[in-house]
């Protein structure tokens, strides 16, 4: 298990992810940056920084991970949108979506429904 807390990048952004391999835990972080902080790419020096400023979890916050699965949210805003966000948690999975409804679909308010319609069309992510 690691660890990767957004802040580490001095980013001013409270997120954090706990995932069972470097490379998923890397692949996740990429769309966080991506999606929340408009990081289109990410050049090797990036990755590099990334992998380094991985760490180990607290044992409980370890377990706690372990008993989650990754679910994904393919969009549904807009007919023949492609993004889709994949995460251990539905906060994660909404706060990407309320993110990518305002910045791709206009939609400045992202209302309890529609988190509510996120919520229902999350599926097991199989990887």
């Amino acid at each position: 298990m690691r660890e990767f807390k957004c802040s580490s990048l001095g980013n001013k952004c409270t997120w954090k992810h706990i995932a069972k391999t470097e490379e998923l835990l890397a692949d996740l972080v990429a769309v966080h940056l991506r999606d929340v902080h408009g990081q289109q790419s990410l050049g090797s020096d990036m990755v590099a920084k990334i992998k380094q400023s991985f760490s180990n979890p607290s044992p409980v916050e370890a377990r706690e991970a372990e008993t989650l699965g990754l679910k994904v949210y393919h969009c549904e805003l807009e007919k023949g949108c492609s993004f889709k966000y994949i995460a251990q948690t539905e906060e994660l999975i909404v706060d990407g979506v309320a993110v990518h409804a305002r910045e791709k679909h206009g939609i400045k308010e992202f209302s309890h429904e529609m988190k509510v319609k996120v919520e229902k069309a999350l599926l097991p992510w199989k990887g």
